[in-house]
């Protein structure tokens, strides 16, 4: 079985072996995981892309771009390729993989994982509303909980990808919403797009304790940007802890970048959506 992640600037996707590891936090239960990456926010930022960061088994592309997404495809052969599972907040992507699948695979089955797959209540406004990513790492994320040993308690779920969600998952394991704002890619990208003169830098531009004060645009513009992320996220996690000793489980691209700032209890998870995938599968 093939897990896919869809987001908005980017998938991820593996092979699912068909077992778990109780210990979520090393992730052995799955194969390498193949990431393909691009801009949020395309034909509105209309400067140089800076050179991003990219290792083995990783690809930067226009949003949507066939052959970068036959790229991905590749990496399976016809056996893998019988069954996959795939979470998207990105509908444009999920039909363009779809078609790319159904050329190469033409027996492949493909399934859409939807709100009432993840196996978790959802306790907001409009619960189909709510993207499936913030889903399933709640889903995840209780499970990662859970493993730790301790009891029923709130947990808070950072997922630090294109936005930076912070969601609220309550001591029944009901997802509860949460907040919502820019990531480090899309504070870089928006600056560069609003702005005449204001570079586009590249994600891995932002590290810990930049210089301050910047005596650059661009040592500036860093400073900022891990400023108001940094700051926004741990200013939400406090409100939410209200002095408690709530666990936080966080993810995503730049999840390793938050957690360092956040106080204890907090669990760092690789792919925890692609994870809370897998999980759907046993309901």
């Amino acid at each position: 079985m093939i897990l896919v992640d869809i987001g908005n600037s980017g998938l991820r996707t593996t092979k699912f072996l068909g077992h778990l590891n109780n210990d979520l936090a090393n992730a052995a239960w799955h194969g390498p995981v193949i990431k393909l990456s691009w801009s949020a926010i395309g034909d509105m930022l209309r400067k140089a892309q800076p050179k991003q960061a990219a290792s083995l088994g990783e690809r930067w592309s226009q949003m949507g771009d066939a052959q970068a997404l036959e790229w991905v495809v590749s990496h399976f052969d016809a056996k893998d390729a019988e069954d996959w599972r795939i979470a998207s907040v990105n509908r444009p992507v999920f039909d363009r993989l779809r078609e790319c699948i159904l050329n190469r695979y033409p027996s492949a089955r493909i399934a859409e994982i939807r709100s009432e797959d993840v196996g978790i209540a959802i306790d907001v406004e409009r619960p189909a509303r709510v993207g499936i990513d913030r889903l399933l790492a709640a889903r995840a994320a209780i499970h990662r909980v859970r493993d730790s040993g301790l009891g029923p308690t709130p947990i808070i779920v950072v997922q630090a990808g294109t936005a930076i969600t912070i969601d609220w998952v309550n001591e029944r394991n009901e997802f509860g919403g949460g907040a919502i704002l820019p990531g480090v890619g899309l504070s870089l990208q928006y600056l560069a797009a609003g702005t005449d003169k204001l570079p586009w830098l590249p994600t891995q531009s932002i590290q810990d304790y930049p210089a301050l004060p910047g005596k650059s645009t661009d040592e500036a513009i860093v400073a900022g940007v891990h400023a108001a992320v940094v700051g926004g996220a741990g200013f939400l996690i406090d409100r939410y802890r209200s002095g408690r000793s709530i666990p936080v489980v966080v993810s995503g691209g730049d999840g390793s970048l938050l957690k360092k700032s956040i106080v204890p209890p907090a669990y760092f998870v690789e792919n925890l959506v692609l994870l809370g995938l897998a999980l759907s599968q046993f309901e």
